[in-house]
């Protein structure tokens, strides 16, 4: 995606998405979510022009996963394309709102399974709509596509609890946390209908059992909002480099991103990449994992 009006490869701006919106091998994806469950309604009452929808929360997950919101298995995950209309040769642009980090877990999904035409839209539907750009209720008719896992291609950007956990004995690596302060400190765990607060033990009580509450004890904190201008339009790489010094990651290290189930460390990953970080993982299972294992440290406070 480098024609004119695009940011850089993978974001790309409004302009560029109004003058590309009828290509015939694009697809433009709504994936914004809310905790209540009405996004699906969102979308249907009024969406970019030709956009499908896609669920990150059902749609691209294991049902059967040991934790919750890990990401589908290949041939699931190309189900869920396919359903879109998203083919081998699609380029796809994705976009939520109000910050929402579901596109940033597709681009990532995409890549693990080695298909790399993702584009974010800078700015989301936020900014679409601040520019007077059109919207549509009509849900468009999607078209037969065949969409191939490559095995293998993204290993490297799937983290595990052991690679977090031997971060401390490699100095090239570094755990960024991306969920909010309150959260990393121990107050309180991410739950998809709402935060749930942590008990004086330290326990969060949710709806799938106890919960720890707390953070990585090496981890440095980096909320996801904190990559965004008050426009909703992604920081600078420039800007983005000078905030990941601020916790002591620098592109020569290997960066590891989590938060509660694996969705707006999505976001960090992307921003590193960005950034120019060239060695960066997503710890898929997140919170969801590492709080529930009891043989895993836990900081508070």
């Amino acid at each position: 995606m480098g024609a004119a009006g695009t940011v850089s490869p993978v974001l790309v701006d409004t302009r560029w998405l109004a003058e590309h919106i009828d290509d015939p091998d694009l697809v433009v994806v709504d994936m914004r979510w809310r905790e209540d469950g009405s996004a699906r309604a969102r979308y249907e009452a009024g969406h970019i022009p030709g956009a499908v929808f896609v669920d990150w929360a059902t749609d691209i997950v294991d049902p059967d996963g040991e934790f919750a919101f890990m990401l589908a298995p290949p041939q699931r995950f190309a189900e869920a394309m396919e359903r879109a209309g998203i083919g081998d040769d699609s380029r796809i642009v994705a976009y939520a709102d109000e910050f929402g980090s579901g596109p940033f877990r597709l681009w990532w999904a995409c890549r693990v399974y080695g298909h790399d035409d993702v584009g974010i839209l800078d700015g989301g539907l936020n900014k679409w709509l601040a520019e007077g750009r059109a919207v549509s209720d009509e849900v468009r008719t999607v078209r037969p596509a065949s969409w191939t896992p490559r095995s293998g291609a993204g290993s490297r950007l799937v983290a595990t609890a052991s690679d977090v956990a031997e971060a401390p004995s490699d100095r090239r690596t570094i755990v960024l946390d991306a969920r909010p302060p309150e959260q990393f400190r121990g107050e309180a765990v991410w739950f998809e209908t709402g935060a749930v607060p942590a008990g004086p033990d330290g326990i969060a009580r949710t709806p799938r059992g106890d919960l720890r509450a707390g953070r990585v004890p090496w981890a440095a904190n980096l909320p996801v909002e904190a990559l965004y201008r008050a426009d909703h339009t992604l920081k600078g790489p420039e800007e983005l480099r000078e905030l990941f010094a601020s916790v002591g990651a620098t592109p020569d290290r290997r960066a590891i991103a989590h938060c509660g189930v694996g969705i707006a460390a999505s976001a960090v990953v992307f921003a590193l990449t960005q950034a120019g970080f060239e060695d960066t993982s997503l710890y898929d299972a997140s919170w969801e994992e590492w709080g529930r294992d009891t043989s895993l440290p836990v900081a508070r406070g």
